[in-house]
């Protein structure tokens, strides 16, 4: 005989919340790859990911040069994006995007980098193929295939309207 007949009723309760957060998550998810093929000009596809391919995530937006992966551990707001096969000139642009919108406003004993992404010249180096980057922490990582004009650029965990905003700017230049 159940002695405590509120924990029956309480466990049902907690797992009717969590698979309502889950299934929110889902579907902000879902909405988020929307978001980011309406930023690319409506270009793109969503598709379901499995365990084992990629970073784990709940769908993935996919596009000519872009690759983004929403990803699990968030609500649906954050994002692994990998955007391929840029000029110097569309990493420019990214690069300038990014750290002026993500510019730090701390005090002097911030440990932020002043310019967390590496330069052009940085990645010219003879026998350099990728280099990582930060502001206060790993965030991705750039890389240029030896002798390639071209370079990928992986962003590890962006807000997805920071991400949108990249795409934006990115194809408001092509």
């Amino acid at each position: 005989m159940n002695k405590n007949p509120t924990s029956n009723a309480m466990a049902t309760t907690f797992r009717a919340a969590r698979d309502g957060a889950r299934a929110a998550a889902k579907a902000a998810a879902h909405v988020a790859c929307l978001y980011l093929i309406e930023a690319n000009g409506g270009r793109g596809s969503v598709r379901e990911t499995w365990r084992g391919e990629g970073p784990d995530s709940w769908c993935q937006m996919a596009a000519p040069g872009i690759t983004a992966h929403i990803l699990a551990e968030s609500f649906g707001d954050r994002a692994r994006v990998v955007f391929i096969a840029l000029t110097d000139a569309e990493y420019e642009r990214i690069r300038a995007a990014a750290e002026d919108r993500n510019a730090c406003y701390h005090d002097e004993e911030c440990e932020c980098d002043d310019a967390p992404w590496p330069a052009l010249g940085e990645l010219a180096v003879p026998g350099t193929n990728e280099v990582g980057f930060r502001n206060g922490e790993l965030r991705g990582q750039v890389t240029r295939a030896v002798g390639s004009t071209r370079l990928d650029l992986t962003l590890d965990d962006e807000p997805v309207n920071e991400v949108a905003a990249l795409i934006q700017m990115l194809r408001a230049d092509r």
